[in-house]
C-alpha cells in the first residue's frame, strides 16, 4: 500500500460510523414527527419551529466554515462553496419567514417573502453543482445526460401543468413564481442525477453521495408539496416535511465529513470529492441501504398519518405519494437482490483475480527490492567519492591541531586558550565526520521497526537535549502531547536531523518552534524555523538522495528522514513562509503494516 493510499484510508475510516450516526438522527426525527397525529397545531409548533431553525442553521454554518477554509487554501472549489453558503443562508431565511407565517402571523400569502428567498437559492445551488462536478461532467456520455434530462422532465411536466392550471387567471407575478419552482427544481436535479450515475460506475467519496442524495430528495419533496398544496391535503407536519428535513441532515453530515478532510495537513486536503484514489463501492455499501432506510421511514410515517389524520379534503396526494414511495422501496429491494446475486456470480472470477494479483504483487516486491538494492549500491558508489573529499578536510584539521598541541611547550596546560581552541577544532571536525557517517548509515540501513508506544513531546525533548544549540538560537516546544507507536531510535534520528538543519539554516540565529497536534487518527508534528526558506526550485528535490544545497554534506539526511517516516506509514512535507517541515504519523501501527513497509 502506498503512502498516499494509507493516509486516504485513515481519512475515510470513520465513514461507517458517520452513516450509523446519520441513520440514528434521521430515525430520531422520524420518531418525533410520529407525534403529529396526537398534537394540535400549537403543540406541534414546539417541534416544527426548532427543527426548521436548527437544521437549516447548521447547513448555513457548516457551508460558511467550509467556504472560508477552502478560500484560505486557494482551492478551486472555494467559489462554488461560497455560492452554496449564500444559497444556504437564503434557505435559512426562507424557512424562518415560513414558520412565522405558519405559527405566528395570521395567513400565508402567495407569493410571500419566503418564496423569493426559496427561488433565489435554486440558481446558486445549480451553479454550485455544475462548478463542483465539472471534472465528472466532462467524462459523462450523452446517454447519461439524456437519461438525467428525461428524468427531470418527468418531474417537470406534471408539476408545471398542475401549477399553471391552479394559477389560471391569477396575477402574472404569482403565476411566474409558481411555475419557477418546478422549472428551477428540474434544472437543479439534472447535474445531481448525473453525479449519482457517476457513483454507480466509479468510486466516490461519501460526502458527495450525501450531497447528491440531498438535492434529489429536495426536488422530490418540492414536487409532492406542490401536489399536496393543490389538493389541499398539506398540513404542518405532513410526511413531505420529513424529506426536507432529511435533505438538511444529509448536507450537514456531508459538510461535517468534508471539514474533517479539509483539516488534514498536506496535499490530501485539496483532493476532489470525486477522486480516483477512493476505491470503495459507495452506492452498494452506503447509498442503497441509506435509500432503503429513508423510504421505509417515509412509508411508515405516511401510514401512521393516513390512519390517524382525517382531512376534509381528498387524500389523493397521500395515495400517490405512498404508491410512488412503495415503488421506490421495491426498486431498492430489487437492486439489493441483484447486487447480491451479481456478487455471487463474480465471486469465482474475483478469487482468480485476487490470486493473480497476489502473484504479481510478490513479483513486483521482489523486483522492487532488487532495484532498491541496486540504487543503494549506486548511491553508495557515488557517495564514496564525495566522502573521500569531505572527510579529508576535517581529518587534516584534526591532524594539524594534534601536531601543534605536540609542539606546544612542555609547561603548557590543557586550560591554555590556544590549546582549548585547537581542541575545539578537533571536536567540531569529529562532529562533522560523525554527522556525515550517520547520514550514510541512516540511509543505507533498512532494519525492521522496534515499536513502542511513546510520548512525542518527551521524544522530541530528548532529541533537543542531544543537539548542541547555539546561544543565538531559541527552541520552543509545544505543550501539547500525543502518544504514537514508533521506533524511538529512528524517530529520534529524524528529529535531530530536522533540528540541526533548522539551526544550520539560521547562521545569524533565530527561533525554532515545534508544534504537536492530532487530527483524527494522525499525529501531526511541525518544525518551524525563521530561516530564509527553500527556493521553489529546490522544494521538489529536497528529499532526493544525494541532493544538497550545502557545501559540506552528504545529501542523505532528509532522504533518510523520508525513509524512516514512510516506514512508519507516515508522510513528511515542506512549506515556506515560514519554513515548515510537517510530519504526519498514524497514532496506531499494526504488525502487518510494519511488515509490509519493511518488505
Amino acid at each position: 500500500m502506498s503512502q498516499k493510499d494509507t493516509i486516504s484510508k485513515i481519512a475515510i475510516d470513520s465513514n461507517k460510523n458517520t452513516i450509523v450516526g446519520l441513520v440514528i438522527v434521521m430515525i430520531a426525527i422520524t420518531a418525533i414527527y410520529q407525534l403529529r397525529p396526537f398534537l394540535d397545531d400549537t403543540q406541534f409548533s414546539y417541534i416544527a419551529i426548532p427543527a426548521y431553525a436548527i437544521l437549516p442553521g447548521l447547513v448555513t454554518l457548516y457551508s460558511t466554515l467550509l467556504a472560508i477554509k477552502l478560500y484560505k487554501r486557494n482551492s478551486y472549489q472555494a467559489k462554488g462553496f461560497i455560492l452554496f453558503a449564500i444559497a444556504a443562508a437564503f434557505w435559512f431565511i426562507a424557512e424562518q419567514i415560513w414558520q412565522l407565517y405558519d405559527h405566528v402571523w395570521e395567513g400565508a400569502p402567495f407569493p410571500s417573502e419566503a418564496d423569493i428567498f426559496y427561488i433565489a437559492a435554486y440558481p446558486l445551488m445549480t451553479i454550485f453543482l455544475f462548478m463542483s462536478l465539472k471534472p465528472v461532467l466532462r467524462k459523462t456520455g450523452r446517454n447519461v445526460w439524456l437519461f438525467a434530462i428525461g428524468l427531470a422532465i418527468s418531474f417537470l411536466i406534471p408539476s408545471v401543468l398542475a401549477a399553471y392550471d391552479d394559477m389560471f387567471e391569477e396575477e402574472a407575478f404569482a403565476t411566474s413564481i409558481a411555475l419557477l419552482y418546478p422549472i428551477l427544481g428540474a434544472i437543479q436535479v439534472v447535474p445531481a442525477i448525473v453525479g449519482i450515475m457517476y457513483l454507480t460506475k466509479q468510486g466516490a467519496s461519501l460526502s458527495w453521495m450525501l450531497i447528491l442524495f440531498g438535492f434529489i430528495i429536495y426536488t422530490i419533496a418540492d414536487t409532492f408539496f406542490l401536489f399536496a398544496e393543490l389538493d389541499g391535503t398539506y398540513y404542518d407536519g405532513h410526511p413531505v416535511d420529513l424529506l426536507w428535513l432529511y435533505t438538511y441532515v444529509l448536507i450537514v453530515f456531508a459538510f461535517h465529513i468534508r471539514l474533517k478532510i479539509a483539516n488534514i495537513p498536506g496535499e490530501q486536503n485539496s483532493s476532489m470529492f470525486f477522486s480516483e484514489n477512493v476505491k470503495f463501492e459507495t452506492i452498494s455499501k452506503f447509498g442503497i441501504p441509506l435509500t432503503l432506510a429513508i423510504v421505509c421511514m417515509v412509508i411508515f410515517m405516511a401510514l401512521i398519518h393516513s390512519i390517524f389524520i382525517e382531512t376534509d379534503q381528498a387524500s389523493s396526494n397521500q395515495t400517490i405519494m405512498l404508491g410512488v414511495v412503495a415503488m421506490l422501496a421495491v426498486f431498492a429491494a430489487i437492486v439489493i437482490t441483484i447486487n447480491k446475486n451479481l456478487s455471487r456470480l463474480v465471486k469465482m472470477r474475483t478469487n482468480e483475480l485476487i490470486e493473480q494479483r497476489d502473484n504479481l504483487e510478490n513479483l513486483i516486491e521482489e523486483k522492487t527490492h532488487e532495484i532498491l538494492k541496486s540504487e543503494r549500491l549506486s548511491a553508495i558508489g557515488e557517495l564514496s567519492g564525495r566522502l573521500a573529499h569531505d572527510l579529508r578536510n576535517p581529518l587534516s584539521v584534526m591532524k594539524m591541531s594534534l601536531d601543534l598541541i605536540k609542539q606546544s611547550p612542555a609547561d603548557s596546560k590543557l586550560s591554555d586558550e590556544t590549546v582549548i581552541k585547537r581542541m575545539n577544532l578537533i571536536e567540531k571536525s569529529i562532529d562533522r565526520i560523525s554527522h556525515q557517517v550517520d547520514d550514510v548509515l541512516g540511509y543505507v540501513r533498512n532494519s525492521p521497526l522496534n515499536l513502542k508506544n511513546v510520548s512525542l513531546k518527551e521524544l522530541v525533548q530528548s532529541s533537543i537535549d542531544k543537539v548542541n544549540i547555539p546561544n543565538d538560537v531559541e527552541i520552543k516546544l509545544d505543550k501539547n502531547d500525543v502518544k504514537v507507536d514508533c521506533d524511538i531510535v529512528k524517530l529520534d534520528a529524524v528529529f535531530i536531523n530536522l533540528i540541526v538543519n533548522s539551526i544550520q539554516a539560521m547562521p545569524n540565529g533565530g527561533k525554532i518552534e515545534i508544534k504537536i497536534s492530532e487530527q483524527s487518527n494522525l499525529a501531526v508534528l511541525k518544525f518551524i524555523d525563521s530561516g530564509e526558506g527553500i527556493s521553489d526550485e529546490n522544494k521538489s528535490k529536497i528529499f532526493e538522495p544525494l541532493f544538497t544545497t550545502k557545501q559540506k554534506g552528504t545529501g542523505l539526511g532528509l532522504a533518510s528522514c523520508k525513509n524512516i517516516v514512510e516506514q512508519h506509514q507516515g508522510e513528511i512535507s515542506i512549506e515556506n513562509n515560514p519554513t515548515t517541515f510537517t510530519i504526519l504519523l498514524p497514532k496506531i501501527l499494526t504488525i502487518s503494516q510494519v511488515k509490509l513497509q519493511t518488505k
